[in-house]
């Protein structure tokens, strides 16, 4: 059997994507299972052994696309999977270009989620559909019902995965992190208004310390994200920045290697759980029954919300929201608390 899965969001959302994976793989042991992913997320697949091709296309960002190479793209995305023949192709994304992958995939079936979809005519280039209601549960299941419904094999999905095993030891050394115990904290998101206040990860970090704990804040290599990493160790007896000098993996094995990570919604989180570090993990506008850290012990902290209850977002998304400078040190000092970290 040969499976096409196509995923073209944001890293995050690739990685949630890995309990379905197993799960094909698992009920069909000799199986072929590609991948089609955005350019930058493939990091946190690369060395999975239930995956045996990934194909990567545009950046998630529109800025970063040319249209020579999307051209190119399309040429070398067409030589890949059109001759596999694929008996399954499955868009997990809802994307126009997805669609557009799953009619060059020739797929003898071609399935999708048609709950809150809106597909129109776009549902004839479907032959299967899945009808499970996601909207108020995790989004590891809106991946995993969609094909488990097509393929009607029994199953649960299992937790995130990323594959640390090539990692170089030496990534702790350059962070002065052999035989330490220390918490990783990541403040930082490509968007800012899930953001924390940094005096207060410092207050965080400082409490850490006084419990003998390392502080290792990392971040992207966004230069915004380095600054503000930068200013939280700021004044630090024992704290380091990665300064965004890790890649996807090396991130993974930092984290896995942590006794804690504490740090708000963002794909760090999400690699957290995938390497079953502790968690704990600020909430304001992002729906925590969708996103919060998946089949991994954690805590969560929760600003005061009202609007994504209703969808209405009234707030100003350019900075920090209300919400999320409802959290007050304390509470995130008791959700550490509440984990019983040694």
């Amino acid at each position: 059997m040969k499976f096409l899965l196509i995923k073209l969001n944001h890293i995050g959302d690739t990685l949630i994507m890995t309990p379905t994976i197993r799960y094909i793989k698992e009920n069909f042991p000799n199986s072929i299972v590609d991948v089609v992913v955005r350019k930058g997320c493939e990091g946190v697949l690369e060395d999975n052994e239930y995956i045996d091709n990934i194909i990567t296309i545009a950046r998630p960002e529109k800025k970063e696309r040319r249209l020579k190479s999307s051209i190119t793209e399309f040429l070398k995305l067409f030589k890949s999977i059109f001759f596999k023949r694929y008996d399954y192709a499955f868009d997990l994304s809802n994307s126009d270009r997805a669609k557009l992958i799953i009619l060059l995939s020739f797929a003898k079936r071609r399935g999708i989620n048609s709950w809150h979809a809106n597909l129109g005519f776009k549902k004839y280039l479907f032959t299967d559909f899945s009808n499970f209601a996601w909207g108020k549960t995790h989004q590891v299941y809106k991946d995993f019902k969609t094909v488990q419904e097509i393929l009607k094999k029994e199953g649960e999905p299992g937790h995130l995965y990323i594959n640390t095993k090539n990692v170089n030891k030496e990534v702790l050394k350059r962070f002065d992190l052999e035989e330490v115990n220390y918490a990783v904290i990541h403040p930082t998101s490509r968007w800012s208004y899930k953001e924390w206040d940094l005096n207060r990860w410092r207050e965080v970090a400082k409490y850490l310390e006084n419990r003998g704990l390392k502080v290792l804040v990392t971040c992207g290599p966004d230069k915004k994200e380095i600054q503000k990493a930068k200013e939280i160790v700021s004044n630090l007896k024992n704290a380091k920045t990665t300064e965004g000098k890790t890649t996807l993996k090396e991130l993974a094995f930092l984290i896995e290697n942590a006794k804690l990570f504490l740090g708000v919604d963002t794909v760090a989180m999400h690699i957290a759980a995938a390497v079953q570090t502790p968690v704990v993990a600020l909430f304001g506008p992002s729906d925590e029954w969708s996103w919060h850290p998946w089949r991994v012990k954690h805590e969560l902290v929760l600003g005061n919300c009202p609007c994504k209850l209703t969808r209405n977002f009234v707030c100003d998304k350019s900075k920090m929201l209300p919400c999320m400078q409802d959290i007050k040190i304390e509470n995130v000092i008791k959700a550490i608390e509440n984990l019983e970290i040694a």
